[in-house]
Formats: C-alpha cells, sequence, structure tokens
C-alpha cells in the first residue's frame, strides 16, 4: 500500500475550443459532401456521415480534454515531431487526447487522431508517447482511412457481393446465418487491408520518429507494451470482502456468489472456440511480429541514447496521475457508474487513504441505491458477462447480489471512518450527507448539511 499526496481535480475544459471544434468540424463536413462525385454517393455519404457523427460526439459527450496544460503539453509532443520532419509541417493536424479509459490512440482520416488517456496512463515515457503519434501521422499522411473507405465501398458494389446478397435473399433458410458469413468474410477482407496499413505506418513512424528528440527504442517498447495493454493499469481484483466488511456490518459471502448458468458454461466454451478467429479479426497485428519487422533498424536508430522524455517528464508523471482519476470521474459523469468504481476500488487497493477515491466509492454506492430504489440500476450499471474481464465480472456480480439497504449500509460505515477529518472536500460532504439520508440518520444528515453550507455557500450540490 502506498501513500499518494495527489488531490485531484477535475480538468476544466475550454468553451470556445469546444465551439472552434464543431464549428471545424461542421465546415469540412459540408466541404466533403459538396465535393462527392455521383458515383457511390450514397454509399460515401453514409460512411462521411457515421465519422462526422462521430466528430461530433467527442465534444457533445465532453470527452476531447481542451484544459490548456493537458492540450499544450499534447501539442508539444506533436510539436516536436512536426517540426523535426518538414513533410508534416503543411498537414494541419489536430491531435487530442480523450478521456475514454480504453487503451487505444486512432486516426480518423480527415486530419484527426485522439489519443485516449486510458492509453496515455499506462505508457512508461515519452518517447513510446510519440511512437503512437507517429504511427497515427503516418496513417494520416499515407490516407489509410480513406483507402480503406474506398476498398469498401467498391466490395460492396462489386457484382460479385451483389450477387451473393441476391442469392441469400432468394434462399428460403438460414437467410441470418448465410448474411453473417457474408459480412464475417467482408470484415476479414477489411482487416487484412488494415494489418498491411499498420505495417507500412509501423515503417514510416520509425523514421520520423528517429528524426526527432525522442528515443527511437520507444517504437519498441511501445509495441511490446501493446500486446498486453488491455490488462487493468492497476491490475488487481478489488478487495470486496475488506472494503466493505465492518464491524457494525459484516461482509457476507453469498454477495459474491455466481450461478453457474447455461449460458455462462457456453459463453466460455465458445470462447476457448474462437481464440483463433478473434485473433484473425484483430485491427492489429501481433505485436510481437510487428517488432520483428522494426527491430533491426530500430537498434541501429536507437544507438544515440537520446532522452526517454525530453520534452517534461515532470508534467508526463504529472498528467499520468491526472488521467487515473479523470478516467474515474468521466466514466462517473457519463453514468458508466459500475466501471467508475471497478477503477476507484483498484486504485483504492495502492491508495487506501486516498480521500476523492473514498468519496467516490460512496457516490458511486449512493448512486446505486438511488437507482435501484427507482428500478433503474441497468441504466448505470453493466450487467455481469462472462465475456468482459474476470475482475470487473465479478464486481458486476457483487452489484446485482446486495440488496438496496446493504447499498445504504456500504455508504454509511465506509464513511465513519473519515467523519472527523477537515476540511472535507464538495465531493466528501455530498457522499456524507446522502449517506446519512439513505441510511436514515436524519440528525446527523442536517448536521453534516450545516457543514456544507458554511463550507460552500454557493455549493453546486442541492439536497432534498
Amino acid at each position: 500500500m502506498t501513500q499518494q499526496s495527489f488531490v485531484f481535480t477535475p480538468l476544466k475544459d475550454d468553451a470556445e475550443k469546444l465551439k472552434a471544434w464543431n464549428d471545424s468540424t461542421d465546415q469540412q463536413y459540408r466541404k466533403l459532401l459538396s465535393s462527392l462525385s455521383k458515383t457511390y454517393r450514397k454509399d460515401y455519404q453514409s460512411l462521411y456521415e457515421d465519422r462526422y457523427k462521430q466528430l461530433k460526439e467527442l465534444a457533445e459527450k465532453n470527452k476531447i480534454i481542451t484544459d490548456a496544460a493537458a492540450d499544450n503539453y499534447l501539442q508539444q509532443l506533436v510539436n516536436a515531431i512536426v517540426s523535426s520532419n518538414p513533410v508534416l509541417k503543411q498537414s494541419g493536424y489536430r491531435v487530442r487526447f480523450s478521456r475514454d479509459y480504453w487503451p487505444n490512440a486512432y486516426c480518423l482520416g480527415e486530419g484527426t487522431i485522439i489519443f485516449n488517456i486510458g492509453l496515455f496512463t499506462k505508457l512508461q515515457n515519452e518517447s513510446q508517447v510519440a511512437s503512437v503519434l507517429c504511427h497515427e501521422l503516418a496513417h494520416q499522411h499515407l490516407n489509410h482511412v480513406q483507402r480503406s473507405i474506398d476498398e469498401l465501398v467498391t466490395t460492396i458494389n462489386s457484382d460479385d457481393f451483389r450477387d451473393e446478397l441476391k442469392r441469400i435473399k432468394r434462399s428460403d433458410y438460414l437467410q441470418g446465418q448465410q448474411l453473417k458469413t457474408l459480412m464475417k468474410g467482408l470484415t476479414f477482407t477489411s482487416r487484412k487491408h488494415g494489418r498491411n496499413h499498420e505495417t507500412s505506418a509501423d515503417s514510416l513512424a520509425l523514421e520520423w520518429l528517429k528524426n526527432t528528440p525522442f528515443n527511437a527504442g520507444g517504437a519498441i517498447s511501445s509495441l511490446a507494451l501493446l500486446d498486453n495493454i488491455d490488462e487493468d493499469k492497476y491490475n488487481v481484483m478489488p478487495d470486496l470482502a475488506n472494503v466493505f466488511n465492518f464491524p457494525q456490518y459484516p461482509f457476507r459471502k453469498e454477495w459474491l456468489h455466481q450461478e453457474k448458468t447455461l449460458f455462462a458454461t457456453m459463453a466460455t466454451s465458445a470462447q476457448k472456440e474462437n481464440t483463433k478467429e478473434r485473433d484473425s479479426l484483430k485491427t492489429h497485428p501481433d505485436c510481437t511480429k510487428r517488432i520483428q519487422l522494426l527491430w533491426a533498424k530500430a537498434q541501429q536508430y536507437s544507438k544515440d541514447n537520446k532522452p526517454l522524455s525530453p520534452v517534461s517528464e515532470e508534467t508526463f508523471k504529472r498528467l499520468q496521475q491526472q488521467f487515473d482519476y479523470e478516467i474515474i470521474e468521466y466514466c462517473y459523469q457519463q453514468n458508466e457508474v459500475s466501471r467508475s468504481m471497478y477503477h476507484t476500488l483498484q486504485m483504492l487497493s495502492k491508495y487506501p487513504q486516498d480521500v476523492y477515491l473514498t468519496a467516490n466509492t460512496a457516490r458511486c454506492l449512493n448512486a446505486f441505491y438511488k437507482a435501484q430504489k427507482e428500478h433503474a440500476l441497468s441504466k448505470i450499471v453493466d450487467l455481469p458477462s462472462p465475456f468482459m474481464d474476470e475482475k470487473y465480472e465479478k464486481t458486476l456480480q457483487f452489484i446485482q447480489n446486495v440488496r438496496l439497504n446493504d447499498f445504504a449500509a456500504f455508504s454509511y460505515y465506509l464513511l465513519i471512518a473519515v467523519e472527523s477529518k477537515t476540511p472535507h472536500s464538495e465531493l466528501m460532504l455530498q457522499a456524507l450527507i446522502l449517506s446519512k439520508q439513505h441510511f436514515n440518520k436524519t440528525s446527523e444528515q442536517q448536521h453534516w448539511m450545516e457543514q456544507y453550507k458554511k463550507q460552500y455557500p454557493n455549493g453546486k450540490f442541492t439536497f432534498q
């Protein structure tokens, strides 16, 4: 267990930057539609519309980070790459952090590159970040997304594809299964092109990376990390039996019970049988093979021993800390409350004294209480599934097993230990007040409401 001195405050976004993002997206989309030829116009328009909606959603759902400090740092990294490679200087890229928790970065094809903070928090240095950025910039420079769109449109309008579709529609049996097989074949075709794109993007990215202040070895070490990147950063099973065990309210083993349903058994079997197929469907090829292709040149280019974090190692590490919390906060704000609590409990195992993590655990419990009381738990809690990460699945099963009064008791007793610690954050006071309300401690609730009014006379929370 580690004591952490970091005090989390959610990042503040810039309304003007968000407006500029939307204005630019709208303008670019209108210009693109006006340039479409009549050939396959509807198909192209449909695909471009999907991308446009995705770009708009990034702003509407507050995914992109426009906080000045975080965004300026990312632009410093991008500028270090662009200024070292003249071919990139006039390209007009827009690169942004996204609050999404899953570890990914991607190129949308019209100049936008998104770097999920869920990936940033798992990398080890700026050279690895720069390698990922070079890779996505290479996808854009080589026009890979547009080429994939062209290939898809050509395929679905080919005589062979249309003839097969007509044959399936005329058949009397298993139309659904035949359509599924046809679309799976289309997916394999498009993914195969994608794999070729990955190889060429890797190669060009390495050439660009060697010209920068960053260490070219980041190309290899980042790929090695990507091979296991889906594992949680704080890769531990939340200690539910300890966190929710109180002298006044002991933990019950039945809260962890998992039924062995026929569905779960079939799903487990299907997982084992389809491992090879799932590997074939991956967007990116095996990272080990990609490393082998880059190894010789990467070793040669990294002999100059450039620093791993030449821009600001301090800022890199500080943002990694910030983003760990930002993921938790964003999940909660987007009503992904079960995932917010899951990540919170994982971090809490390392930082058990962290005030925000304790307050957010209680906030999630209070949200579960309210949702279950209103018969709306499924709106903020994912259903457990054998296809998801086992640790998360067990956490979800725990949430499903406990009852309304259990949520109230967990929140109430969890916060007993921190009541005497002052001053309280606004979030902690809100959690305290709701925990008292849900556990029918009226006088205690009133006391903390008075404390809240004194400490935050213009506070953002209201209470009934």
